[in-house]
């Protein structure tokens, strides 16, 4: 891969990481992998192995045809459950905000 291509992966993950509010830390535990070495791809200047790629890719719920050419992935319509919760406290936006982010990065 050349320089570019690392460079576009590592924007692509750091914008979905970003979304999730999750540090570089937090990312790289739920990936298996140090932090210093997600930080190294997210900015490009390291290349990851087959395992590495499949674990963040599981990790983000993302496509790895998005993570390596940045196609096949559009973010699923959120509509029904912000519906949903359009009526809730604040408390509960925020337990369930942490409750979102904990089962988004345990299902497989």
């Amino acid at each position: 891969m050349n320089k570019r291509q690392l460079t576009d992966i590592g924007e692509r993950l750091r914008k979905h990481r970003n979304e999730l509010k999750l540090s570089r830390e937090q990312f790289s535990e739920l990936a298996g992998i140090s932090a210093s070495f997600y930080g190294q791809i997210e900015v490009g200047t390291s290349q990851m192995s087959i395992d590495t790629l499949v674990g963040i890719a599981k990790a983000l719920h993302l496509p790895l045809e998005y993570v390596l050419f940045g196609t096949g992935y559009a973010p699923p319509d959120a509509d029904p459950v912000i519906s949903l919760i359009k009526n809730a406290s604040a408390r509960q936006i925020k337990l369930l905000e942490q409750v979102v982010k904990l089962f988004l990065m345990k299902v497989d």
